[in-house]
C-alpha cells in the first residue's frame, strides 16, 4: 500500500474518533469510567481475537510482548481521557489530547536520541499558546482537572503511537486483539474493585457504547494498526490529531456546545501548530 493511501485510512480514523468523544461523554452519563472502558475494549476484542486464531501458531514472544505493552499504554491513555471527560467538554478534551503530535518528537528524542528541530520547538510554542487560550476562563488562565488529565492522556497516546510503529511484521488482527484484551482486562479489574454497575441503563447509553465498541475502538484500531505498517510515527500523530477538529464539529452540531472567541482562537493555534509540523515533515520526505 502507498503511504498516501495509508494516510487516507488514518483520516477516516480521525472522523470515527471525533464521534467517539461525543459517544464517550454520553456513555459516562450512565456508566462509570472504567466500566465504559471495560465494555468498549473487551467488546472490541472479540472479532479481532477470532480472526487472529490462525496467526497464533507463528506468533513470537516478542510480538506478544509488543501487543501487551501497546495495550497497557492504550489503557493509560484512555483512562486519563475518559476520567477527564467528566470534568471538561468533548471539544476541549479533543484538542488537548491532540497535543500528542507535539509530544511525539520529544519522546523520540528521549528514546532514539533524535533532537527536535527548530521547527519542532516553534510548533510546540504555538501549541502551548493555543492550550493557554483554550483553557482561558473569566479572563484568567486555569487548567481544570479535566484539562490536566487530557494532557497526561496525550503523553500516553504519543508513546502508544511510537510503540505501534515498531510492529511492522506481525498480524494486524493479533496486535489489535492483544491491545484490546490487555486494556479491557485492566479496566475490568479496576471497575470490579472500585465501581458499581448502574441500576438502570438508558437506550442512549447502549447506542453510545455500541458505537465505541464497533467503530471507535475495533474498526478504528484495526485501521490504525494496518495503516501504520505503511507510514511513520510523526505523520501518524499529525494526521490523527485531526480528530480534535471533528470532535469540535460534532460537539457544535449534536451537543450545541458553546465556544468562546478565545477557545476558538486557542483551538485554531493548536491546529496551526499541527499543520506546521506536517508541512515540515512533507518537505523532509521530498
Amino acid at each position: 500500500m502507498k503511504q498516501w493511501m495509508a494516510n487516507g485510512l488514518l483520516v477516516l480514523v480521525t472522523i470515527i474518533w471525533g464521534g467517539g468523544f461525543i459517544a464517550t461523554a454520553a456513555a459516562l452519563d450512565c456508566f462509570s469510567p472504567y466500566g465504559v472502558m471495560m465494555i468498549r475494549f473487551l467488546g472490541a476484542s472479540v472479532l479481532p481475537l477470532l480472526l487472529s486464531i490462525p496467526a497464533w501458531k507463528t506468533t513470537t514472544k516478542k510480538q506478544i510482548k509488543q501487543g501487551v505493552i501497546a495495550g497497557v499504554l492504550l489503557f493509560l491513555a484512555f483512562a486519563f481521557q475518559t476520567i477527564g471527560l467528566q470534568y471538561t467538554t468533548p471539544s476541549k478534551s479533543a484538542f488537548l489530547t491532540a497535543t500528542y503530535v507535539i509530544i511525539v518528537p520529544y519522546v523520540l528524542w528521549l528514546i532514539q536520541h533524535r533532537k527536535p528541530s527548530g521547527k519542532d520547538i516553534l510548533a510546540s510554542f504555538i501549541c502551548l499558546t493555543g492550550i493557554a487560550l483554550l483553557t482561558l476562563k473569566g479572563g484568567e488562565w486555569s487548567l481544570d482537572v479535566g484539562d490536566v488529565l487530557s494532557l497526561v492522556c496525550a503523553v500516553f497516546f504519543a508513546v502508544h503511537i511510537i510503540a505501534l510503529e515498531s510492529y511492522t511484521d506481525g498480524n494486524v488482527f493479533l496486535m489489535t486483539a492483544l491491545q484490546m484484551l490487555t486494556a479491557g482486562i485492566i479496566s475490568a479489574i479496576l471497575a470490579l474493585m472500585f465501581e458499581s454497575w448502574p441500576n438502570k441503563i438508558e437506550p442512549a447509553a447502549i447506542g453510545s457504547v455500541a458505537y465505541l465498541i464497533l467503530f471507535s475502538t475495533m474498526l478504528a484500531y484495526l485501521l490504525q494498526t494496518f495503516a501504520q505498517k505503511y507510514t511513520n510515527a510523526n505523520s501518524t500523530a499529525m494526521i490523527l490529531s485531526m480528530e480534535a477538529l471533528w470532535a469540535t464539529v460534532f460537539s457544535f452540531l449534536l451537543l450545541k456546545e458553546q465556544l468562546s472567541f478565545f477557545m476558538i482562537l486557542g483551538a485554531a493555534l493548536i491546529f496551526l501548530s499541527i499543520l506546521y509540523m506536517e508541512l515540515d515533515t512533507t518537505k523532509k520526505k521530498e
